[in-house]
């Protein structure tokens, strides 16, 4: 089974047993939506600047975060789990174990060397400026400044499907009040 089928298969599992073992309330409804809501829309505002392979990007959320787009599914899994509470607090844990502990080293290995490979003495200074999940409270002194591309957002990085698909999550969690 190849690795792309084995991490599809791997969320699908997952999100299949956050829906069944969900037994939400209006509290954890409710502060479950709120971390979701951070979580994607620093997903929609990383996308929106983001062009992989092109150049480092500094503008946006990366001026202050080295990894955006992973600092928003770690909202995500997080926000998910509290909005589904009961059982769901399990798979929290088993999601965070995962989260910390493969996902990240593994994206970190990949992606660093990637990075250093395509823009070299650029991104070293870059990475060593900013961290991964925790913001910086003065943006990167070398940051560019441009604005959010819907294009980015839509055609490039096709961060709508995942915003669909969190909709379309939080309104089964929610069904289940």
């Amino acid at each position: 089974m190849s690795k792309r089928i084995y991490q599809g298969a791997a969320l699908a599992t997952g999100v299949f047993l956050l829906v069944i073992l969900a037994r939400p309330n209006p509290y954890s409804v409710g502060v479950g939506a709120v971390l979701v809501a951070i979580g994607e829309a620093m997903r929609i505002w990383a996308s929106g600047h983001l062009q992989r392979n092109v150049e480092i990007t500094t503008s946006g959320p990366y001026a202050y975060l080295r990894d955006p787009l992973y600092f928003g599914r770690l909202f995500l899994l997080v926000g998910l789990c509290v909005m589904g509470w009961g059982y769901d607090l399990i798979l929290l844990l088993i999601g965070l174990g995962i989260f910390f502990f493969q996902y990240m080293p593994r994206k970190y290995r990949k992606e660093m060397a990637r990075l250093e490979r395509l823009f070299g003495e650029e991104y070293k200074r870059y990475a060593a400026a900013t961290r991964s999940l925790i913001p910086r409270l003065k943006p990167y002194p070398y940051a560019r400044h441009r604005t959010w591309r819907f294009n980015l957002f839509w055609k490039v990085n096709r961060e709508q499907y995942l915003l669909c698909g969190i909709i379309i999550l939080c309104a089964v969690i929610i069904s289940k009040l």
